[in-house]
């Protein structure tokens, strides 16, 4: 049976689910999207169904959350139950059928970058765990991890700063660059925190696409087989305890997993071409 954090939403049946919940976590322009672009058509030539899923897209909540937004003007609170709302909406409408098909759901993102922006945003951690506590656990999930002085010359050369990824809503500063770097470098250490917290699996993310990609997909390739994996952290914070979030402390990381030998044939054409474009897309 699948476990969740919590309590499940009302009426919702944990039993018989045999996909896989597969997530993609990481800051706003680490490549979680390319990376699912390349791992999509990889699982389909294998003959696996695959949904793939992020935030904001909700029937529910995906438009007025975008609109809200634009506006400039979502309270804190707000915020976060609006996302919280959106992703209610995707975890029973889309997240669990796909799990009770036998399908291989790819996320990108779940409910950790929703707590990490929460928490930076002054959100008390042991609420915003509360909120999401309906949550299913995943099979895996997978954190493209990246510094800040890496992350921004990847921003600037593709779509430039934003609003919210910048943190404008909190005025950590005036000028948007400093903006941009003081609530990215606050989100990063919480996701820091999370990655330890939640056993997540660090992969490089500095890297070139394909090479991050040849790492998810041996990493992919082990949960689908089922092949038990080594903790990558030692989890020590105690059911229902909230670990010292707000502490600022970069954690150490492992170095990132190397891809098993079972998976070392070379990848279908379609994904080699995809790799390429990616790749070309980071360099600009």
């Amino acid at each position: 049976m699948r476990e969740i954090y919590a309590a499940p939403l009302p009426g919702m049946n944990l039993a018989e689910m045999p996909g896989k919940l597969i997530v993609i976590e990481g800051t706003d322009g680490v490549g979680r999207s390319t990376q699912i672009r390349l791992l999509r058509p990889w699982l389909e030539q294998q003959g696996r169904a695959v949904l793939d899923t992020a935030i904001k897209r909700s029937e529910l909540a995906g438009k007025g959350i975008q609109q809200a937004k634009e506006g400039h003007t979502l309270g804190r609170i707000t915020l976060s139950l609006f996302y919280a709302t959106d992703f209610a909406d995707r975890l029973e409408h889309e997240i669990v059928p796909a799990l009770r098909a036998g399908f291989v759901v790819l996320t990108d993102r779940y409910i950790y970058s929703l707590m990490a922006r929460a928490i930076v945003r002054g959100a008390d951690a042991r609420w915003i765990r509360n909120v999401y506590g309906f949550a299913l656990k995943p099979d895996a999930t997978f954190y493209l991890r990246i510094g800040v002085d890496d992350l921004i010359p990847r921003v600037v050369f593709s779509r430039g700063f934003d609003y919210w990824e910048s943190g404008m809503d909190i005025h950590p500063s005036e000028d948007m660059y400093d903006s941009f770097r003081k609530y990215q470098a606050e989100l990063l250490t919480e996701f820091e925190l999370l990655a330890k917290e939640y056993n997540f699996e660090v992969i490089d993310a500095t890297a070139d696409a394909r090479m991050v990609f040849e790492h998810l997909r041996a990493g992919v390739a082990r949960v689908l087989s089922g092949e038990p994996r080594e903790p990558l952290f030692s989890v020590a914070t105690p059911a229902g305890e909230v670990p010292e979030a707000t502490s600022k402390k970069v954690l150490e990381m492992p170095t990132p997993v190397k891809p098993a030998a079972s998976t070392s044939e070379e990848p279908a054409p379609a994904v080699q071409a995809l790799a390429k474009a990616a790749e070309g897309d980071t360099k600009r």
